[in-house]
């Protein structure tokens, strides 16, 4: 663990740093979903989610769902209150880091020695 201000490393007990000074503020801890849990992603949601996460978690159609869920609504009027309480109580997949793309090797321009360059053989 580095200071932020200084960059000196900090003793994982200390609150300040021994060089600067500068206060020490941990992350807050989030409570990260367990392995399995229904949560609603945030890629690919139209409104919340909520179809999305029933979709991944089960492993069905995401267009089948939303059309039984937009046929519930419709039809029934029920859908609509079951799909504010799954809102609710749901919770959101927290967010993700893009993967990193990979790295080609730098492509090597230079002409070999003993030929022209631009020429054609």
């Amino acid at each position: 663990m580095y200071c932020t201000h200084c960059g000196k490393p900090l003793d994982p007990t200390a609150r300040f740093c021994t060089a600067c000074g500068a206060a020490y503020q941990c992350a807050p801890a989030s409570r990260a979903p367990y392995p399995g849990q229904l949560t609603r992603p945030r890629y690919p949601r139209m409104i919340a989610g909520v179809c999305s996460g029933f979709a991944l978690h089960y492993g069905w159609d995401l267009s089948v769902v939303r059309v039984i869920t937009a046929l519930a609504i419709v039809l029934t009027g029920v859908g609509l209150f079951a799909y504010l309480a799954a809102w609710i109580i749901i919770p959101e997949a927290p967010y993700t880091l893009p993967e990193p793309y990979p790295v080609a090797p730098p492509v090597n321009n230079a002409p070999t020695p003993g030929t022209t360059p631009g020429a054609t053989v």
